[in-house]
């Protein structure tokens, strides 16, 4: 009778191991299809004031719908020119980006702070910088910034992707950098 309970019992454990490996396993595959995308685009700004650094942020970025479907226009028909390249970078008060937005909501267009065309780097084969850079004549709070494909300031439907910041209080004198990083590597 104790070697049956004890059989019954080892079987039992191995049942139990073995239906605690499958749940594991299963539920592992779940995590590794549900895990978040990590994009490899970055932003940074930088405020100078007297020529003292006194605000640094980098943060990754979120590529808006209508930019998807730019890249989409473009690699799929190749029709980008000088005049609809992602070199413009644009400044607001906005906090909460939001995929369906075609252009920032409270976009700055005037105190110096209007939408400015970037210097263009290549990095290396899959990635380029935008880099721009203002010089405020107002006092102004920085949280979001955004990558144009247009360079008129204000203007709608040529977000390419956008990114928020900490708050950064500038004031009339401060110079703003902000530098892009768009990086689209081979898988």
């Amino acid at each position: 009778m104790n070697k049956m309970k004890i059989g019954l019992t080892a079987t039992g454990i191995a049942l139990v191991v073995i239906a605690a490996f499958a749940i594991g396993f299963y539920q592992g595959q779940l995590l590794a299809v549900q895990q978040e995308v990590n994009y490899p685009h970055m932003v940074n700004v930088v405020v100078i004031r007297d020529g003292t650094v006194v605000y640094n942020y980098t943060t990754h970025n979120i590529l808006v719908t209508i930019g998807s479907t730019y890249v989409r226009n473009i690699l799929g028909f190749n029709n980008v020119t000088g005049q609809n390249a992602t070199k413009w970078i644009s400044l607001s008060s906005d906090t909460t980006p939001d995929v369906s937005w075609t252009k920032l909501p409270n976009e700055f267009t005037t105190g110096g702070l209007a939408r400015a065309l970037a210097t263009m780097t290549v990095i290396n084969s899959t990635a380029f910088q935008a880099q721009a850079s203002w010089t405020s004549s107002t006092t102004a709070t920085i949280t979001c910034t955004g990558l144009q494909y247009a360079g008129e300031a204000g203007s709608d439907g040529n977000l390419f992707a956008t990114a928020t910041v900490p708050s950064a209080s500038v004031i009339s004198g401060d110079n703003i950098q902000v530098t892009w990083v768009v990086n689209t590597p081979a898988q």
